[in-house]
Formats: structure tokens, sequence, C-alpha cells
């Protein structure tokens, strides 16, 4: 009995004990199971941190090229093709990229590298928005598009001067991805939607099919640009571990082992933990790091580009000022110089000033090569490229430099003539001064009773080759590196031979502006070849005879009776012979070349012409000046004057036409174009109304 009573509460105490145990259990799974589903979703905060701040990172940087590539090419109206350039080579996985003109509230394409919108379309929706949106908030905004080939990821970037970049990156239908168990979205199902709001329309990125999520699900605002996004996630599978999310069960069935499977549990829990705590750290720390590093690059960048801009500042100002400077007194010297060759001197007085003039031609030219290579690096020199007729230009330069290869006794030849009627795309008068410069230089450096040799070749791909070749000391191997490097004379300043190591750089940089190479080879201690290589193009007479359209042009033509003088101004001889030849077919016509603008303006005053053609790259003065003198000119001033010239950009049309043009056609001039304008300037009515004005 003892026994029995003592087992009643000792059962009893059993009980209790174990319903004590029990209670605590259940106490302690639900207390494990609250802890489990809070660390469920504090883990699934900060998974969604990390995946939204590697996004934010990915896709900023997907669109940072915009900014350098505004800042690298300044694109705009009129000046697109270094942008158009560097676009094409950053396609790569971009869909398009583009450059839009903004106008208020209206988005109008100008430039356009793939599948979007076409150059000239205006834009409107959504496209339009989204430029519109990066405009105003003087950021980047991004958006998601369905376009023609598909749904794309648009981002626009603002340059500042009224214009938005924009770039296309392709998007999967619905933005499904599939995922690695490296990434972001390793243990989530998440979705990236390129507004604040869950818009299925506006689904970037989803790791999954079956939308909207289920369960448990964390939603975070990221930032692309100046836009607010909505990134959206929920766990695949528990983030705590399997052994978690069961300790709950594991508890009530351990029984009496609850206390220490709780206390494994929370163990494990730190452990986990810490770990997540710790990852999360580490990578929030590179992830800072990257972006320290991109920020001080940036600013490296910025402050390079800045130096870089203040330096070409400072060059161009001390250039110019350099110019005026040194032209001023240069003035003054050469002009005294050559009056006191006029009056009587003695060898010796007559030795020393020649040495002056000399001087001070040889430091005038060396002030215009110089300020010609600064406008090359700056895009600021005037070039005419046209068909030049090769052997014409071949032989001034031979003419000009015969007297001094005979003061060498130098056979100065050409030993392949080049046909009579090749054409090169160039501008004549720089490819005059290429030519002069080279011959110089053969003749310069040569022995005495050498040879200098011009010769021709052409290739299979239409190009023509000129060689310069000297009988010269030739140019040792290791100093043909620094041969076009400017100033740079390689020993020749030690010897009694002028110059200043200018001409070459010039030469080459005159001869890529033009779109040729000019390269060289030399064998030390039997001469130099220097070669230029220009492009084979049609003469203007030979594009006029192949042309079709001028014979029905001559047809539509009325004739005026009497013959009304024409004045064309023009030093490229094949020019002439092609408005010579159209100008046979009117009778009422009588054309009369001028090859220098002085020349022109003389004849314009004696013949008082009823049109006056005008080129603007002549070789005594500019076509803007022979404007400018015959409006000034009050026996000129009314007569019809139109501009002829391969210079045709807006700004240049637009300044000449406020100058007083007439008109201004683009070389190569269409026939029919400049046969009506013939019909409408040689009217009765036209020279009524020009008779009248001139009285």
């Amino acid at each position: 009995m003892v026994k029995g009573k003592a087992g009643g509460p000792l059962r009893l105490v059993s009980w209790i004990v174990l319903a004590v145990f029990v209670g605590m259990t259940i106490a302690a799974s639900l207390i494990v199971r609250a802890a489990v589903a809070d660390e469920q979703r504090r883990l699934l905060r900060a998974r969604t941190s990390e995946a939204g701040v590697l996004l934010s990172t990915a896709f900023q940087g997907a669109a940072a090229t915009l900014p350098v590539l505004a800042a690298s090419t300044h694109p705009r109206p009129g000046a697109l093709e270094p942008f158009t350039r560097a676009a094409q080579a950053l396609l790569g996985q971009a869909r398009a990229i583009g450059a839009l003109q903004m106008t208020g509230a209206t988005a109008a394409v100008i430039a356009s590298i793939g599948d979007g919108p076409a150059a000239g379309s205006t834009l409107s929706a959504d496209r339009a928005a989204i430029a519109l949106r990066a405009a105003r908030q003087h950021g980047m905004a991004a958006g998601v598009l369905d376009t023609s080939s598909g749904r794309v990821l648009s981002f626009a970037v603002p340059t500042g001067s009224g214009v938005v970049l924009y770039e296309d990156l392709p998007l999967s239908a619905g933005g499904f991805a599939d995922t690695n168990q490296s990434g972001p979205f390793s243990e989530l199902q998440g979705v990236l939607y390129a507004s604040s709001r869950p818009d299925p329309a506006a689904v970037v990125l989803a790791t999954t099919r079956q939308l909207p999520l289920a369960g448990t699900v964390d939603r975070q605002k990221i930032t692309v640009g100046t836009d607010s996004w909505l990134l959206t996630a929920s766990s695949r599978q528990p983030l705590v571990g399997t052994f978690a999310a069961n300790a709950a069960w594991a508890t009530l069935a351990a029984g009496l082992a609850g206390a220490l499977l709780i206390t494994m549990l929370v163990e494990t829990l730190g452990r986990r933990r810490a770990y997540a705590l710790a990852l999360v750290e580490e990578r929030t720390t590179a992830l800072q790091q990257a972006l320290d590093e991109r920020a001080l690059f940036a600013a490296a960048e910025s402050q390079a580009r800045e130096t870089a801009e203040a330096a070409n500042r400072s060059k161009n100002e001390f250039l110019s000022r350099m110019s005026h400077e040194l032209r001023t007194p240069l003035n003054a010297i050469l002009g005294f110089g050559q009056l006191l060759t006029l009056d009587e001197l003695t060898e010796s007085q007559a030795e020393s000033v020649d040495q002056i003039l000399k001087g001070g031609r040889h430091l005038l030219d060396l002030i215009n090569e110089v300020l010609d290579i600064s406008r090359i690096e700056t895009g600021t020199l005037p070039l005419s490229p046209e068909p030049v007729l090769v052997s014409e230009v071949v032989d001034d330069t031979l003419t000009l430099m015969q007297p001094l290869a005979a003061h060498r006794r130098l056979r100065l030849v050409s030993a392949r003539p080049v046909p009579a009627q090749v054409h090169v795309l160039a501008d004549r008068q720089r490819l005059k001064q290429i030519l002069l410069n080279l011959i110089g230089n053969a003749i310069k450096y040569n022995h005495d009773a050498g040879s200098v040799t011009v010769s021709f070749e052409t290739t299979d791909d239409g190009q023509l080759r000129i060689h310069v070749t000297d009988t010269g000391p030739g140019i040792r191997p290791e100093h043909l590196p620094r041969l076009f490097v400017p100033f740079e004379r390689l020993g020749a300043e030690r010897s009694d031979v002028d110059g200043a190591g200018v001409g070459l750089a010039l030469s080459r940089r005159l001869t890529e502006a033009m779109g040729g190479t000019l390269e060289v080879g030399s064998t030390y201690g039997e001469g130099s070849r220097f070669t230029i290589q220009l492009r084979i193009v049609d003469g203007p007479l030979d594009r006029y005879e192949k042309s079709t359209a001028w014979t029905e042009a001559l047809d539509t033509g009325t004739p005026v009776p009497g013959r009304h003088k024409v004045l064309y101004i023009e030093d490229n001889i094949s020019n002439v012979r092609l408005v010579e030849r159209i100008m046979e077919r009117r009778t009422d016509v009588e054309l009369i070349p001028a090859m220098q603008g002085s020349l022109g303006l003389t004849l314009a005053r004696e013949h008082q012409p009823a049109l006056i053609l005008l080129d603007l790259h002549l070789p005594d003065i500019n076509g803007d000046v022979v404007l400018r003198k015959l409006r000034e000119e009050p026996l000129t001033q009314n007569i019809p004057v139109v501009i002829v010239s391969a210079d045709a950009t807006p700004g240049q049309i637009q300044r000449l036409v406020k100058e007083g043009a007439t008109a201004y056609l683009t070389k190569p001039f269409d026939v029919e174009t400049l046969l009506n304008l013939l019909d409408d300037t040689l009217s009765p009515t036209a020279a009524t109304a020009s008779s009248t004005s001139q009285a």
C-alpha cells in the first residue's frame, strides 16, 4: 500500500511532470514556431534587400554607357557622326541606341542605331514619356516597352542640350529568366516591376511564370536612375533550413528531450543568423567598395576631361595670341625689308636684306603650319573635298619647284605619268600644299646632282598612290616612328638646311583629313619614298557625260534672245570644263572663266555679267571675301551670285545667303538644277528686275 500510495503521488508527480513537460514542450514548440516564422521573414527581407541592391547596381551599370557616350561625343543636330560611330561600336547586346531631340513634350529621333525608331520620326506614347521624364528630372529614366521586335527595357539619359540618349535592352517574353545557384534569386522567387506598383505590363524580370507570388511575400522599392521600381520576392524553400522549419514538430515528438532540442535549435538558428548577417555585411562591403571605386573613377575621368579641355583652350588661346603678336612685327619686318630691296644696296647689304626676308618668310610659313595643325586637331580647318585633276596639280607643283631643283643641279622628273583624266577626291589647294612640302623636302635633303622622281600607281580597290622618291641620305630605321611628330627634325637642326619640323606632320594630317593616307619608306644611305594615297573618283565632266538627266533638262529651258554673260570664278580646271561643256548647249550664254578671286572681281566690274558662279576655295582670296566685295561695289552689288562649293554645311549656307548669295549649289551639282537656275536668272522678268534695281 505504501508503494501504492507512494506510486500514486509519484504517478501524479509523473503526470504533473509529464504535463509540465508536455506544456513546456507545447509552449516551446509554439515559441520555436513563432521564432522560425520571424526569422524566415527577416531572412526573406534581407535576401530581398540584397537582391534589390544587386539589381539596382546592375541596371545602373547597364545604362552607364549613355552618360559616357554623351560626354565623349556631344551629340546634337548636325554633329552626329562621332555619336553614330561610337554607338555602333557599343551596340553589343543592346537592341538599339539612339538620340532624341526634345521640343517641349515632343521627341524627334535624330539618330538611331539598331532596331529602334527610324531617324526623322516623331515619338509618342510610352517611349516619348520616358524621354520627357528623363529630360524633366535631369537624370536617367527607364521603362518597359512593347516594340515590333519584342519587349525591351528602355533607358533614357539627358545630355543637357535638349538631346536625350536612349538604349533598348531586350527582355524575354513576360520577363521570365532562369536563375543559377549563385545568383541573387537562387533561394527566391522574385518579380521586378519597372514601376512603383505590381503592374503586369511593367515586368522587367521574373523567376516564375506563376504571378502574382503566393505565400509570404516581401515588397521593397529600389531606385534606378530617377525612377522607383518595385521588387517582390518569396522564398523557394525555407530560408532557415529544413531542420529549423520542422523544429516545432520535433519538439512535440521529443517530449522530455524538448529542452535539448530547443537548445540545439537556438544554437543552430544563432549560427545561421550569424552566417546570414556576415554574408550580408560582406556583400554590402563589397558593393560599397565597388561604388566607391566607381565614384573615384568618375571623378578622375571628369578631372582628366576638364584638364584636357583647359589645356586645349590654353593651347588655342596661345596659338591665336602668338599668331597676332608675331604677324604684327613680321608685317613691319617683311614690309620694310622689301622696301630696302628697292634702294641701291651694296652686295653685302643686299645679302643681309635677303637673309632678313628669307627668315621672315620662313617664320610666317611656320606660323601658318602650326595654326593649320591646330585647326585640324579641333576640326575647324576648312576643306573643300571635290574631284581634283591630278595631272594638273602635279604639273603646277613641278613647275613651281623646278627652279629650286635646278639651283641644286637636281633632276626633277615624272617617271610614270598619271593618265590625263584621273581625278581624286581632295581639296585642290591642300593637295598642292602637300606635294610642295614633300617635293621641297626631297630637294632640300637630297645630294647635289641627285634626282627627285614623282610616279603614280593605281590599286585594285580604286585608290591612286602618288610616290615622291629622292636619292638623299635616307632615314635611319629608329628615326621613322618620330618622323611625323611636330617640330621633330631628327638631327637636321644641326645642319644648314632650313626647316622647323612641322611640314611632314601637317602633310599627314591634311591627307588624313581628306580621307587618304601618307606613308614613308626609306633605306638609309640610298633615299626615301613618300606615298600619298587618295580615292579615285569620276571627274565632273565624266559624271556629266554619264548622266542621262541632263539631256532631258536641256530641252526644258526656254532660250532667251541675245547672249548673256556668265562669270565662273573657279580654280579647278575640271569644274571649269564641265560648266563650259554645259554652256555649249546654251547658245544664249557666254561663259567667262576666272581662275582667281581677284581676277574675278576685275572681270565682274568690266563685263557686268548677268550671273556669277563662285567657288569658295580660291588660291588667292576666299570666296566669301569675293562675295562681300561684290556686294560692297556699286557696279556689282545687284548681280546674282550663286555659290558652287563642296563645303555645304547648313551653317555655312545660311551665313552666305545672309551675306548676299542668291543660291547655293553643292558639288557635285545637279545639271538640271543649274540649268533651271540659269533659266530663272536669265529670263526677261529677272533681267528687267535686275536692270530696275541697278537703275
